[in-house]
């Protein structure tokens, strides 16, 4: 029986191994994600997700789910849309990771962080960082030095401030704006 896991509490991600044997991490996934759930309602099973210290996951049974989402096409639209959501903002993520800088990267990728708390209406002001330096590294393509840098930089230039393992950004609005960032998953206005 193949199931689906829903993370209650905590993160997780989903890697891939490259061909010269390094680790890559494709996406991460917050509370209230269904996280071995992909392609637009198609269940699939996955072994590449890695769930953080500390997570709490739920496991639905894809079969039921599947059977669910046929007999009731509003929730199935919800799923479809939130997935799709989560494929776009991936490819906002892939094309910064491209073509912007260092710190332009490090930005979208903790806006990413806080969109993801906010598919569940969580919006916290200290935003918990749920990466090591190493993972943040293996998701910006950098060194973990490089990755430790840039977040003085953006502490210098009063962007964030750290305090432990979370940071608080000091103007999202702004950071947005500046970047073009699209929150698919966001449905009101909000900092």
């Amino acid at each position: 029986m193949r199931h689906l896991f829903v993370l209650e509490r905590g993160f997780a991600f989903k890697f891939e191994i490259m061909p010269n044997g390094q680790r890559h991490i494709a996406d991460f996934f917050g509370p209230g994600a269904i996280c071995n759930w992909s392609r637009l309602n198609s269940f699939e099973q996955q072994d590449d997700i890695v769930f953080k210290a500390g997570s709490a996951v739920t496991l639905l049974d894809a079969k039921k789910l599947g059977s669910l989402l046929e007999e009731r096409p509003g929730i199935a639209s919800v799923f479809r849309r939130h997935e799709l959501a989560r494929v776009m903002r991936t490819t906002q993520r892939i094309r910064a990771l491209i073509s912007r800088s260092g710190t332009e990267k490090m930005i979208m990728v903790l806006l990413d962080i806080l969109d993801e708390f906010g598919t569940t209406g969580t919006m916290p002001e200290w935003l918990p960082i749920p990466f090591t330096q190493q993972e943040l590294a293996d998701l910006l393509g950098v060194t973990p030095v490089h990755v430790s840098r840039t977040f003085s930089r953006l502490e210098e230039a009063g962007i964030i401030e750290r305090e432990k393992r979370s940071v608080k950004l000091l103007n999202a609005r702004q950071l947005r704006e500046g970047l073009a960032y699209r929150s698919f998953f966001r449905t009101g206005s909000r900092a």
